[in-house]
């Protein structure tokens, strides 16, 4: 649904054809043409509606499970790659347009990007995220795997300056070249303040500093170029 920002008001209400309820995954949105739609990894697939009118559009069902969707897709030049765990595995649409209707066809669908709660991201035509306990990077367009690392284990990814910034659940964190040729790790430290719980929460990096939130513990660490 939408609602007005400063009054709160009910701009519209979406409705998905047969009913879904809401997953683990964030909302986004995604420009096909001229026309603006969001994006949404419901419990039983991902869906697309007109963002003025929350008018249905598509949706592609093969990336959920019946578990737990919990990766937020990603968007790029009319393409939504979604990917989710539990056996599952990952897949491309490509969207089209037939005046104001739309459809999702399915490009792919790979076992080998079966991303759980780390998230993904794409750079450079590529796509980086963890394929369960393994650091993958498959080609974009294509879903080719170009490498898997084991060394990495089960994480959360962001992206930065051309490295990716991984943490695996257990606490250490991981410097990666985004390097579509093969796995480099250019650093590597362990989190003090650890707790007894999976690190699970995204790191985040602003301005040349690297936050990680750890139960109520926040650490903010300076990773600029000095």
């Amino acid at each position: 649904m939408a609602l007005d920002r400063k009054s709160g008001a009910t701009i519209w209400k979406a409705e998905v054809p047969g009913g879904d309820g809401a997953a683990y995954s964030s909302v986004i949105a995604g420009d096909v043409g001229n026309q603006r739609i969001y994006i949404q990894f419901l419990q039983r697939g991902v869906v697309g509606v007109d963002a003025e009118t929350g008018k249905f559009l598509w949706r592609y069902d093969k990336p959920a499970n019946g578990t737990a969707n919990c990766a937020t897709p990603l968007f790029h030049d009319g393409y939504v790659f979604a990917s989710s765990d539990y056996g599952t595995g990952g897949g491309l649409v490509r969207l089209t347009r037939d005046g104001t209707d739309m459809q999702a066809h399915e490009e792919y669908f790979t076992r080998h990007m079966k991303n759980h709660h780390g998230g993904m991201v794409l750079v450079d035509g590529y796509l980086y995220g963890a394929d369960g306990g393994r650091l993958t990077c498959l080609e974009f367009k294509s879903g080719k795997v170009m490498w898997e690392s084991d060394n990495a284990g089960k994480g959360s990814i962001a992206y930065a300056d051309g490295h990716l910034y991984y943490r695996n659940e257990g606490g250490p964190m991981m410097l990666v070249e985004a390097n579509p040729e093969k796995c480099v790790v250019s650093g590597r430290f362990d989190q003090p303040e650890r707790s007894n719980d999976s690190a699970w929460a995204h790191p985040a990096i602003a301005s040349g500093k690297l936050y990680l939130r750890d139960d109520d513990v926040l650490l903010c660490f300076d990773v600029r170029r000095h």
